[in-house]
């Protein structure tokens, strides 16, 4: 082979080479960010501060609210908490439920960021002067917008707290939206807590599983969104705890403990042995005449709070 056929081959592969490093960078481009931890020094703009944050909470970059752990661990943990919908003019309600988290959590050396929905992201007419979160058929395309929208604030986040590990609980409303990024693996965590909301059909996970505790209540007006869950989940035989209490629709102090408790034992096998001891374990089976018969509107993540 003479001189100009060897350079010319060699040309050729270095061609091929950038051409194969091109492509690989454009495939890690195009996934969504959240698969992997962001940095604070990322260049990213500012955007305004959050004015929504509950006592003990701070506004950071990123329109998050912190809350730092007050019991220093060699194994910092953030909690992501998406709240239940709500109206502007009414936030009280959720202000006292992230007070309360906040409260528990850091208590326990677990610092908690607080995230928010959108005006407008509630399918229904009439909820929309209401934060809310991607939580049914109609809007679960919206998912990956909200996460790649946390990118500063989980950022600040995790540098100020120099957590590694990331937890999620999401109640009602964004107890849906949790299970849509779990399921449709949009966030990386180690754990997801879904409290008192419903699965995103369809559930079927591709790679990961990260394991899930379902909390719900008796006298839920999600009781039966979250036994849907929670056989669905079975079905495709991933790794998870079902947990009940008596009561109605609400995050009570008792669920948030119980969420602690399951993020504490995250990477012990399920079911959880001994059980958590705030709830009872339950394990939901619906005939298969009456699961049939379970409605599962497009908009059903509308109906929790």
């Amino acid at each position: 082979m003479g001189r100009g056929a060897r350079i010319g081959l060699a040309l050729l592969a270095l061609i091929v080479g950038v051409a194969a490093w091109m492509a690989v960078v454009a495939v890690r481009r195009a996934r969504t960010p959240a698969a992997t931890f962001a940095t604070a020094s990322s260049p990213l703009p500012d955007t305004p501060r959050a004015d929504w944050c509950a006592p003990g909470f701070d506004p950071i970059a990123g329109g998050g609210c912190l809350a730092e752990a007050r019991v220093k661990s060699d194994a910092a943990a953030l909690v992501i908490y998406l709240h239940g919908r709500y109206s502007r003019d009414a936030p009280s309600e959720e202000i006292d439920r992230q007070r309360r988290l906040g409260e528990r959590a850091t208590a326990r050396g677990l610092s908690v960021l607080a995230m928010r929905g959108l005006l407008g992201e509630c399918t229904a007419p009439e909820l929309a002067e209401w934060f809310c979160w991607p939580s049914n058929g109609r809007n679960a395309d919206d998912a990956a917008a909200f996460v790649n929208a946390w990118s500063l604030a989980l950022a600040t986040a995790q540098e100020r707290v120099g957590a590694r590990t990331r937890y999620v609980l999401g109640f009602s409303n964004g107890g849906y939206f949790a299970g849509l990024l779990a399921v449709r693996e949009l966030f990386e965590a180690s754990a997801f807590v879904i409290a008192h909301g419903g699965p995103v059909d369809p559930v079927r996970p591709s790679l990961a599983t990260p394991p899930i505790l379902l909390l719900s209540a008796d006298d839920d007006i999600a009781q039966e969104e979250m036994i849907r869950f929670d056989e669905a989940l079975a079905s495709q035989s991933w790794a998870h705890d079902s947990y009940a209490r008596f009561g109605g629709h609400a995050l009570t102090d008792e669920d948030i403990d119980a969420a602690i408790d399951f993020f504490s034992r995250a990477r012990e096998p399920l079911p959880l042995h001994p059980p958590l001891t705030l709830h009872r374990a339950v394990r939901h089976a619906h005939p298969a005449e009456d699961a049939a018969m379970v409605a599962t509107p497009e908009d059903a993540g509308d109906e929790t709070e």
